[in-house]
């Protein structure tokens, strides 16, 4: 569950992601996030006390939002007959996920916090059991499954993110990535 923030606190915590994010806890200043939220470093103090205290809890938000985001994946839950429709709309879902949230997710691979420690194995551990759930009888492991589709889709959002791939060859490669799972998939049926 997501706590609540005032606007100025929301706004503080989106430059803070926006800010840990591109630069890493380290180079991150306090003044570089004061003029990303458009208030000053005292505002910044007073609501939040400290830079720590402020990555924490950027971090303790958005690992919440995540969360409550990834859980609305389930209306895919025993929605497909075919397991390669369930996996193939289940990929291209969680890539927009990831894509949505790749701030989160590059500052959960990255940054060394008790917030963020077992966000990706949470995710992959998820995904994993989503897939056993969806396809009872499947004959690869689950959790590898899930961990090579989050490995895959975290890269290239962060190739997208950083402006190394466009759009276009974006969902060229992703859907290259669902034909090779889906083809995978098959051999395995036999």
């Amino acid at each position: 569950m997501v706590y609540m923030t005032n606007k100025t606190e929301q706004k503080i915590l989106d430059a803070g992601l926006k800010v840990f994010s591109k630069k890493g806890y380290d180079a991150a200043t306090t003044r570089g996030i004061a003029e990303e939220s458009g208030f000053t470093e005292m505002t910044l103090f007073r609501k939040f006390g400290t830079k720590k205290n402020l990555f924490d809890q950027v971090m303790i938000y958005n690992v919440n939002k995540l969360t409550d985001e990834f859980l609305q994946i389930h209306d895919l839950d025993h929605k497909f007959k075919d397991p390669k429709d369930f996996l193939e709309a289940f990929v291209k879902r969680f890539a927009k996920f990831s894509l949505d949230n790749i701030e989160v997710f590059r500052l959960s691979v990255n940054e060394d916090n008790i917030e963020s420690d077992g966000t990706m194995g949470e995710t992959t551990n998820f995904v994993g059991e989503f897939i056993k759930g969806n396809i009872p009888d499947i004959k690869v492991d689950p959790k590898t499954l899930g961990l090579t589709i989050t490995t895959f889709v975290y890269m290239i959002n962060l190739e997208r993110y950083n402006g190394r791939i466009k759009h276009g060859l974006y969902d060229e490669t992703l859907q290259k990535f669902i034909n090779n799972i889906l083809i995978c998939f098959e051999t395995t049926k036999q």
